[in-house]
């Protein structure tokens, strides 16, 4: 089964805290855990990752925390996700050579252009399309092939 991991849920929705704060100050992570109902030994977790990332960085001391390093206009949904979950791959063998069977297969071609599709979507959202208490449907890009109303034209 196609499933998010709740690391990337909270990943995400910890970017998304990050980027709403107006000026980049940085955010103290118990704060952050308790707003955004995360365990703080997994915000911990998280955050290491996307610092390693180079998406934020920790600020020591009374007054530190965790901001975004990179501003959220220049940060993509799909960096998040291959930051916090590693390189998107839909089906075995799309990820590497070991690919068993043949390119002719039907069902290649099918998750082949369903990544595709998938790696495009995730890279044409920004962070900070998705900051603010609302986030609209419609500011979020559709599929290519999709009408505004998730459709398939």
């Amino acid at each position: 089964m196609f499933r998010i991991s709740r690391r990337l849920d909270y990943g995400l929705q910890l970017m998304i805290a990050l980027a709403s704060e107006p000026e980049n100050r940085a955010q103290a992570t118990a704060v952050l855990a308790e707003k955004l109902q995360i365990p703080l030994p997994f915000l911990h977790q998280i955050g290491r990752s996307l610092i390693q990332g180079r998406l934020i960085k920790a600020t020591p001391g009374p007054h530190g925390g965790l901001r975004l390093n990179v501003p959220a206009e220049e940060i993509t949904l799909l960096q998040i996700v291959e930051t916090l979950e590693g390189p998107v791959c839909i089906a075995p063998g799309l990820d590497d050579e070991t690919n068993l069977r043949p390119e002719t297969c039907a069902s290649n071609n099918v998750w082949n252009g369903l990544q595709a599709r998938l790696i495009e979507h995730l890279a044409s959202i920004r962070l900070s399309t998705l900051v603010g208490a609302t986030v609209s449907l419609s500011q979020v890009p559709a599929f290519a092939g999709e009408n505004e109303n998730g459709k398939s034209k």
